[in-house]
């Protein structure tokens, strides 16, 4: 098919014949191609193989050493250019694993060589684009199983002509992709555990791999923030001890439970993420797992509840409320009509983002006998409330992450402290970013400040 490429182009052809011990030759003039006249056989001058010799065009100089030196890479036979012999290497270099099937060597990887191009066939020089089994763990990276396929003598594995750059999808297709995954299995079963997600481990066993549970350990739980598309890291695994699952939860629900986590019963677990996908798993199917979760507040004789299914009342202000408590029922497990606990915790404080994320629209309510420091509160409302905006016109995620909690930790000494400790705390605040590198060393100053004066001098020694 590659003759093809020749075709308006003078062209000399000379081809070794083993059985007659001679070699022909014929010259293809650029206007013979289609010209429909006979071509005459001449008595060739080489003694093996086949020399193809053509007229090339000045533009093909371009680029030539490339394109020769990426077809001879890969190419099951030497190949020289200008008498110089090209670097060849094992398409499946480095494979962990190496395993002939229908006519091609298969190589396995725990993470994938070909992930910005996706060319893993080897045609005899060729890379060649096709979708093939990957496999990925759950786990925290981003490392997978993948394979390449070296096609040595595979008739039943079509391209599409002439180019051959892709592979037409056919049930010889199928069976290979079956046996690249089967052995994407087999070199998985002999590493000390996995972490296949459940269906994964049950596709092995269909394809005659036999793999122990995966390994028990899930991620250690960490409470959502709104910010979580910008930085999701993992704490670590929990591998050993009771565990208890935590579904996924909004902000205002996750980050007071991460408050309550050190009382009772909740202490007694390690708080872990909820993974689906290991999902029938013996070991997993048998964790314990929170199935409700609310909260409810109590001021000046009402009750207010906050939860899922339940808001807060819109003219309801943020200050000091009676108490704080978190309703929670655990199910012993997620099978249905699993037994189930219910326990009440107090919590010194909640944020509720009333469908936003500015502070002014928040409710944020404190119990009155909490020791709940500003700090702490301020962190709270950083971690319920702040998401940065990736619009081009703001500022960076450091300027807005800094801002936003400056103005958490003033809210937050206004709600514990009054309006006037608020005020002090933002002038401080501001003077500590704006103005105290002004001030020299060995020096100290006085402010006097109104609303419509501002006089500083230095304090003598």
């Amino acid at each position: 098919m590659g003759m093809f490429s020749l075709a308006g182009r003078s062209v000399e052809i000379q081809s070794f014949s083993p059985s007659a011990g001679t070699a022909w030759k014929v010259r293809i003039p650029a206007q013979a191609w289609d010209s429909g006249a006979p071509l005459a056989l001449e008595q060739g001058t080489i003694g093996w193989g086949t020399l193809i010799s053509i007229a090339m065009p000045d533009d093909w100089h371009f680029g030539l050493h490339r394109i020769v030196a990426d077809i001879a890479l890969h190419f099951p036979l030497p190949m020289t250019m200008n008498g110089v012999l090209q670097p060849r290497e094992d398409f499946l270099k480095d494979a962990l694993l190496v395993e002939d099937a229908c006519g091609c060597r298969i190589g396995v990887y725990n993470l994938d060589p070909d992930w910005q191009d996706g060319r893993r066939i080897n045609f005899h020089g060729l890379r060649v684009k096709c979708p093939l089994p990957t496999i990925r763990e759950v786990k925290d990276s981003f490392d997978h199983w993948a394979v390449r396929i070296d096609i040595v003598d595979a008739p039943e594995i079509h391209l599409v002509l002439p180019a051959r750059k892709d592979v037409i999808e056919s049930t010889a297709l199928k069976v290979l992709r079956e046996s690249a995954e089967q052995a994407i299995y087999k070199i998985i079963a002999t590493q000390p555990d996995h972490r296949l997600p459940f269906s994964a481990w049950r596709r092995a066993h269909e394809l005659g791999v036999t793999l122990p549970e995966a390994r028990c350990a899930l991620f250690l739980w960490r409470p959502q923030t709104p910010d979580d598309h910008h930085a999701r890291v993992s704490t670590g695994f929990a591998s050993e001890g009771p565990m208890l699952l935590v579904p996924t939860l909004e902000s205002d629900i996750a980050q007071p439970l991460a408050v309550a986590r050190r009382q009772a019963p909740l202490q007694a677990f390690q708080l872990v993420e909820e993974e689906r996908l290991l999902e029938g798993y013996s070991w997993y199917d048998q964790l314990p797992i929170i199935d409700q979760l609310s909260f409810q507040i109590h001021h000046d004789g009402a009750e207010y509840l906050h939860g899922d299914d339940h808001h807060l009342p819109v003219d309801l202000p943020s200050g000091l409320v009676d108490s704080i408590t978190l309703e929670l029922t655990v199910a012993q497990s997620e099978c249905e009509n699993a037994p189930q606990a219910k326990h009440s915790i107090e919590v010194p404080a909640l944020v509720c983002p009333n469908n936003g994320w500015d502070i002014e629209q928040a409710t944020i309510l404190v119990a009155r006998d909490s020791d709940i420091k500003p700090d702490r509160l301020g962190h709270l409302i950083y971690a319920t409330l702040f998401c940065s905006i990736d619009d081009g016109d703001n500022d960076s995620w450091e300027t807005q992450s800094r801002a936003f909690e400056r103005d958490a930790r003033q809210e937050a000494t206004r709600i514990l402290l009054g309006e006037d400790a608020a005020i002090l705390q933002a002038i401080t605040m501001n003077a500590r970013d704006h103005l105290t590198w002004l001030i020299p060393q060995d020096r100290k100053i006085v402010i006097h400040a109104d609303r419509d004066a501002f006089t500083v001098d230095f304090i003598s020694n």
